[in-house]
This record gives structure tokens, C-alpha cells and sequence, in this order.
């Protein structure tokens, strides 16, 4: 029953409360248990919730029997923590934080609550979520349920790894430079990135303001859509005419080479799209701005004021992670010349962007160059190959989905579609589209020990 539980969708498990043929209280349970089995291992939880979860799951049980049930009545979701939660360890990674307990929760978790979702406990982030291998220097590393000797991704990989594990069939991240997608693509589980500003991020440790956004991560599209409709309002996205979807391909945006997986995964998700009636195009034109560069000057200069506003900076140096502390001193070497390079390459993408999408109703592209590496691995050069794919959509605020594709030499890839402002709708449906198309070839599960 345990493993039964683990791997039901969200959809799935509406469906079996509004049966009767299970209750939240046999899921809490069934997830507590199996969390405690794997987690020593995967370490991809920083703290858990399970009493006030079955007292939680006690009143959904109830509100099913009365018909007072809401819509993500019962629901377990782990949450980043990076959130906020009242009573509930958040330590954003840090060792400064390592006993912190927030008294308020962060908006978008009063939001999941108040629908109706049980918390099930915080998933390990990066030091302060700035990071792609979620390797805490105090806490020990975040282990890939694919593999566990290599990472997750980051900064969201507790959210990612947990879900590729079975412990719940939600969860939030937060999406920075790539920080939902990259470790849903290493873990084979989707997620989105909504329109910069859409879903509040208040309550949430700030990496860098202008690019931070909240994210909802989950095993299937379906069930991230069905997040996306209950926190934003399904209203809220435009919808055009039901047509032939156009799907760009956009290959000056490989600015990193792409691993045989990455492009393989992108050369299936393009088949299945044509397969299902989509229309797949070439885009192409004026040479883009340096990518990387322009992301990582923005991110340090704001990551730097965070910093140094909080008091945290240079004051508590020496109780940084070395990786983290490294990058603050690099941000200390930017120049005003190098900042206004960023803000001209960052003003010019989104033109080129806003140029793309005018003629395409979504752009595929991969999710990272590379993929998950052994932990412990210097993360120096290896983060210029993963992020440099993900860092256009957080520089320009659009939304971007990571679907799923399937396996490659044993371990999952994905990949991302992009679109405009505010369609995270039709984004959505064209990602439940890639789904259907590639059928049981895109879902697998990890080898765990069973429960």
C-alpha cells in the first residue's frame, strides 16, 4: 500500500478521497513512513512535520465527509526551505539560520495551506539557494534518487529529489537562474517557473530580487497545472483559440555544447510535439548577448546587496559555506562598467525574446547542457554549462516549464518550454500535449528500497 501511495499523482489521490477509497490520513502515514525508510540516506528533507500533517489530514478526512472539501484538499507537499513556515524549522540552507523558527508562513505556503495541502516538512536548498548541487557544508549533500552518488541540482533539489522519491506528490521551489528546472530535469520531474512577480514571493530568502521567482514543482504536468490553477486563479492566464500549437527551435541559445543527452532529449520532445499535431519551427537571427556573463554579474550584484542590507555580510564571513563566501567576494570585484554591460545584454535578450515568441507560441530548448555530476565535483566551470541554458527565461521574466522526456543512459532528462508573459496557461497545455505524446516513455521512477 505504502509504494502504491508513493507514486499516485495528485489527480489521482483527489480522486480516491473523493471516493472514499483512501483517506489523507492513510497518505500522510503511508509518506511519513516511507520518508523515515529513505531519508537518512537521500538527505533531501531538512525537517519534518508529520504531527501537526496528521492533524492536518484528520480535518481534510473530515471536510471530504462533509462536503467541505477544497481544492487541494489533503494534498502533501514538501516545501524549499527558503519559505518561511510558522513553527517549522526554516533554516535557508545556512548554518546562521540552523535553529531558526519564523512565527508567519511565506505567502504562497498560506496560500497552499489555506487550498487545502498539508505540509509534510522542508526540503534541503543550497546555502541561501545560491548553488546547483545542493551540498550543504554543515547539513552533508542532497543525494539524486537516480544515483545517489551524484547531485540533485539546485538550489530547489530537496524539492526535486523528494518528489522523485515518492515522499509527496507536490512541492514548491524557488527558480532564481534555473533553480526549479535544472533539478527537475536531473530528477525526471516537472516544474515551472511562472511570469516574474505572478505568484508573491514574500517570506522568501531573497537571492537576487530582480530574478527571484516562486515555483511549483510536481511528477506530471498535470499536477503542477493543477497547483498553477488553484494559487494563481486559472482566469488569470489568456487564452487564445484552440489550434496547432507552433513550437520554435532555437538553437543560438546553445551557448554551452550540448551533451549527447541534452540534445537527444530535445530531438525526442520535438518528434512526439510533430507527432501530436504541433507545428515545430526553426528560429534564428541577430547573435545573442553572452548569457552567462550577463546572469552572473546580475545575480552577484544583487545577491551582494541582500547581503550586506541583512547585516550578514562581511560581518558573519567566516560562518559561510566556502563556495558561498567565494562568490560574495567576487561580487565585491564587480565593476559599474560590467553592471551596465548586464543591464544593455539583459534589455537586448529581452527583445530578442519578445521578438521569438511573436512569431512561435512556445520555444523548446534543453534544460541544462550537462548532466548531474558526482558529488563533491568543483562546481566552477560546471555551472557555466547548466545554467547558461536556464538563465535567459529568469533574465526576462517568462515563464518556462521543464517536462520530463525519458531515460538516458539510466538517468532522467527533460526539457524546457518557454513562453510569453503571463501564458502560463497555454505553456501548461502544451506541456500536458508533450506528455501524452511521449506516454510511459517519459514517467519512470527511481529503484528505491520498497516500503
Amino acid at each position: 500500500m505504502t509504494e502504491e501511495i508513493a507514486y499516485r499523482t495528485a489527480a489521482s489521490l483527489l480522486t480516491a478521497f473523493t471516493t472514499g477509497e483512501l483517506s489523507p490520513v492513510d497518505v500522510v502515514d503511508a509518506l511519513a513512513a516511507r520518508i523515515g525508510l529513505l531519508d537518512g540516506k537521500l538527505n533531501a528533507l531538512v525537517a519534518n512535520d508529520f504531527q501537526r500533517a496528521r492533524a492536518a489530514a484528520a480535518d481534510s478526512a473530515e471536510r471530504w465527509g462533509n462536503g467541505s472539501a477544497r481544492p487541494l484538499e489533503g494534498l502533501p507537499v514538501v516545501v524549499k526551505d527558503l519559505f518561511d513556515t510558522a513553527g517549522l524549522l526554516t533554516t535557508y540552507g545556512s548554518k546562521m539560520y540552523a535553529t531558526h523558527v519564523p512565527v508567519r508562513d511565506a505567502a504562497v505556503v498560506a496560500s497552499i495551506r489555506k487550498a487545502g495541502a498539508i505540509v509534510l516538512g522542508k526540503s534541503a536548498t543550497h546555502e541561501f539557494a545560491w548553488g546547483i548541487t545542493t551540498d550543504s557544508a554543515w547539513r552533508g549533500p542532497t543525494r539524486n534518487p537516480w544515483a545517489p552518488e551524484r547531485i540533485p541540482g539546485g538550489s530547489s533539489g530537496g524539492s526535486a529529489a523528494a518528489l522523485a522519491a515518492g515522499y509527496a506528490p507536490l512541492a514548491l521551489g524557488t527558480d532564481t537562474a534555473g533553480s526549479v528546472r535544472i533539478p527537475a530535469g536531473f530528477c525526471g520531474v516537472a516544474g515551472l517557473k511562472p511570469t516574474f512577480g505572478t505568484l508573491a514571493n514574500d517570506g522568501a530568502f531573497s537571492l537576487a530580487p530582480s530574478l527571484d521567482h516562486v515555483g511549483l514543482m510536481a511528477r506530471t504536468v498535470a499536477d503542477v497545472r493543477l497547483m498553477w490553477a488553484t494559487l494563481a486563479g486559472a482566469g488569470r492566464t489568456p487564452r487564445r483559440p484552440q489550434r496547432r500549437p507552433v513550437v520554435g527551435v532555437w538553437r543560438d541559445l546553445d551557448q554551452s555544447p550540448l551533451e549527447p543527452a541534452a540534445a537527444h532529449a530535445r530531438d525526442v520532445a520535438v518528434s512526439a510535439l510533430r507527432s501530436a499535431g504541433a507545428t515545430v519551427v526553426r528560429l534564428g537571427g541577430r547573435p545573442l548577448p553572452e548569457i552567462y556573463r550577463t546572469i552572473a554579474t546580475t545575480l552577484l550584484t544583487e545577491a551582494l546587496t541582500v547581503h550586506t542590507e541583512l547585516n550578514l555580510w562581511p560581518d558573519r564571513r567566516g560562518e559561510y559555506g566556502d563556495d558561498v563566501r567565494a562568490r560574495l567576494e567576487l561580487a565585491e570585484t564587480i565593476t559599474a562598467t560590467e553592471r551596465a554591460h548586464a543591464r544593455r545584454a539583459r534589455r537586448a535578450l529581452c527583445d530578442e525574446f519578445g521578438g521569438a515568441l511573436a512569431e512561435v507560441d512556445a520555444i523548446i530548448s534543453p534544460i541544462s547542457a550537462v548532466g548531474p555530476v558526482q558529488i563533491g565535483v568543483d562546481e566552477a566551470g560546471y555551472r557555466e554549462q547548466v545554467i547558461t541554458s536556464t538563465a535567459p527565461q529568469s533574465l526576462t521574466g517568462l515563464p518556462a516549464l521543464a517536462v520530463p522526456v525519458g531515460l538516458f543512459d539510466g538517468m532522467p532528462v527533460g526539457v524546457q518550454l518557454t513562453a510569453g508573459p503571463n501564458r502560463e496557461l497555454p505553456l501548461l497545455d502544451l506541456g500536458a500535449l508533450l506528455e501524452a505524446a511521449l506516454g510511459p516513455a517519459g514517467h519512470h521512477h527511481p529503484a528505491l528500497p520498497r516500503t
